[in-house]
């Protein structure tokens, strides 16, 4: 056999090869991971918080407490997370932040985290007043004055809640206000809270 046969049968192998490896690697990214589950509750009628069919990975965000230090969404995975994303200068962000307040109230901190991300440049300075003008007691302050976490959360507008199970997926979404603090949405988080 001639080494130019040996030669094209090599590159033959190696080409299938590689085509078996491309596609491996394709089935194993595109597939969900053991982590993303078909989620079993669906949301009362009429809740503003519709649950997705299948969870999503929750980007990685960096961000402030209100001690000024850095902290992400990832440290808080054991407890189910309601992201809230808002600013000084949104009136509904504003108008729902009470509601917010009194939801973490009424729901266990040790398994739920309403976690109000204020999206303000000027950080502490322009937040502190709102906290004190509003009376808020059980939420803590949490800040990004660079505003990359509303970019790379994806939010569209202010604002934006997102919901994270205890794993860390994202399992619900809402654009716009809530009455946070109503019978019905509290019963529901405490449902989801128990579940994931």
């Amino acid at each position: 056999m001639g080494l130019k046969v040996k030669l094209i049968r090599a590159i033959g192998y190696s080409a299938a090869l590689l085509a078996l490896l491309i596609v491996t690697f394709w089935l194993d990214q595109s597939s969900p991971s053991n982590r993303i589950k078909q989620l079993t509750h669906t949301s009362p009628i009429g809740s503003p918080l519709q649950l997705h069919s299948t969870p999503k990975v929750v980007p990685s965000v960096t961000f402030l407490d209100q001690n000024t230090n850095v902290t992400e969404i990832a440290s808080f995975e054991g407890r189910m997370v309601l992201l809230n994303l808002w600013a000084t200068w949104c009136a509904p962000c504003i108008k729902e932040l009470p509601a917010l307040d009194k939801l973490q109230q009424a729901l266990n901190k040790n398994n739920f985290m309403v976690l109000v991300l204020s999206l303000d440049q000027g950080g502490l300075a322009e937040i502190v007043p709102f906290w004190s003008k509003l009376g808020l007691s059980n939420l803590d302050m949490y800040i990004d004055p660079s505003m990359n976490s509303g970019q790379i959360l994806g939010a569209r507008g202010l604002p934006t809640t997102i919901l994270i199970s205890k794993d860390g997926l994202e399992i619900a979404r809402l654009e716009g206000p809530a009455e946070w603090d109503s019978e019905e949405l509290i019963a529901h988080l405490s449902e989801l809270a128990e579940a994931y």
